[in-house]
């Protein structure tokens, strides 16, 4: 908890104290690296993310993300994840300030179990391929300030996942920003970094 209020409470003050930088408009083409955390069952999950992301054309983009994250129960069992998504966007209703979004994802999730606080005696692994859809919004609230909201739902096989999220990216330059976000719904949490969009 100590280690969330600080980096919530950084990024406030990155965002107050940072200079003037043009973005013109939503960004849909960059690379970004996260910190994340999520909280599930009274248990916390920590490791980091990486996405790249492309427009293709005027009404379209592919993005792909991988994520690492660990944690445990009770210094007894511990789990470690691999992440992985695919996704196809159609942007519509855009102007200068604000797009909107919506398609389908591909989920790929592998899980390593193990015995003590580090996983060292191997329990087995899981994984699979789920499919779903997301959809949201970016508005350009100043020309150094974007924010986003999105919904994610994922058909597994024993479950289904629905997320929501609400972030904002803080331009330091043109082209450089600091990231936040905070999630919710199934899985709740929170991640911060930076992006770059080209």
């Amino acid at each position: 908890m100590k280690m969330k209020t600080l980096l919530l409470t950084s990024a406030i003050g990155l965002t107050l104290s940072a200079p003037a930088a043009m973005a013109n408009e939503p960004s849909f083409s960059y690379v970004s690296a996260s910190y994340v955390e999520l909280d599930e069952a009274d248990t916390t999950f920590d490791g980091f993310q990486a996405e790249l992301s492309g427009r293709v054309g005027q009404h379209l983009f592919i993005s792909g993300s991988y994520a690492q994250l660990s944690g445990g129960w009770a210094d007894v069992s511990n789990v470690d994840f691999d992440i992985a998504y695919g996704r196809l966007g159609i942007i519509f209703g855009e102007t200068d300030q604000v797009a909107f979004y919506a398609g389908p994802q591909v989920q790929y999730i592998n899980a390593d179990f193990g015995l003590g606080s580090d996983g060292d005696f191997d329990l087995g692994s899981e994984s699979s391929t789920d499919y779903g859809a997301f959809g949201g919004a970016r508005l350009m609230l100043t020309s150094r300030v974007e924010l986003n909201g999105e919904i994610s739902y994922v058909d597994m096989d024993n479950d289904d996942y629905t997320s929501y999220s609400a972030g904002a990216r803080v331009y330091l330059t043109p082209y450089l920003a600091a990231t936040g976000q905070m999630n919710f719904g199934d899985l709740d949490g929170f991640s911060v970094g930076v992006h770059y969009r080209f």
